[in-house]
């Protein structure tokens, strides 16, 4: 990727999770930038394009990575371990993709969302969906799938309110202990045997 791409990427990146896709212009990028609108359109189709490829340069290649780490493991509930960790390692250092995808579900646009879903999602989803039916045969992958995420992106979120609480604790704030909770509530459940 060239270094006017690169750089081109990571304002639209900037402006899309800070104020989402409809508030930000090809203007804006391109002054943001500080290329021409001519250049965008060199590189990219239309603003969509520009979207989905930005998405895409927030986590380039981690996802491949990520399942290609979880692979590793024989046992499903292991790779459920390192794809949890992993993914809470990676989206909270992107804070800007957590932005995007949170303000992608509350504005609901279809268009835009078939983008992600097509453009951002497939690989990681569909080997998510494969552990899922691995782990649990009987429970809906799919919904398991977007169980797993939402804890993963509320904990997340969750993390400066959860501080605030009386019975926040200094470990509620870090990965590794947020890690397992989320396997063991996806593995267990709330109830014991």
């Amino acid at each position: 990727m060239e270094p006017t791409q690169k750089k081109l990427l990571g304002i639209a990146a900037e402006l899309f999770a800070e104020r989402g896709f409809s508030a930000v212009s090809m203007r804006e990028i391109s002054r943001s930038a500080g290329i021409t609108q001519a250049a965008i359109y060199h590189h990219f189709i239309n603003k969509e394009a520009l979207y989905v490829a930005a998405v895409e340069y927030l986590y380039e290649g981690q996802a491949t990575e990520l399942v290609s780490l979880a692979s590793q493991q024989e046992d499903p509930e292991a790779q459920l371990a390192v794809t949890v960790s992993s993914l809470l390692k990676l989206f909270d250092k992107q804070a800007q993709f957590r932005r995007i995808y949170f303000r992608e579900l509350l504005d609901g646009d279809q268009k835009r969302l078939k983008l992600l879903a097509d453009g951002a999602f497939p690989e990681i989803h569909q080997f998510l969906v494969g552990l899922m039916a691995q782990l649990a045969p009987h429970m809906d992958s799919h919904l398991m799938v977007l169980d797993l995420t939402g804890l993963i992106f509320h904990h997340l979120e969750a993390r400066k309110l959860s501080a605030q609480l009386d019975t926040g604790r200094a470990k509620h704030q870090k990965l590794p202990y947020l890690a397992d909770h989320i396997v063991a509530l996806l593995l267990n459940g709330v109830r014991t045997q």
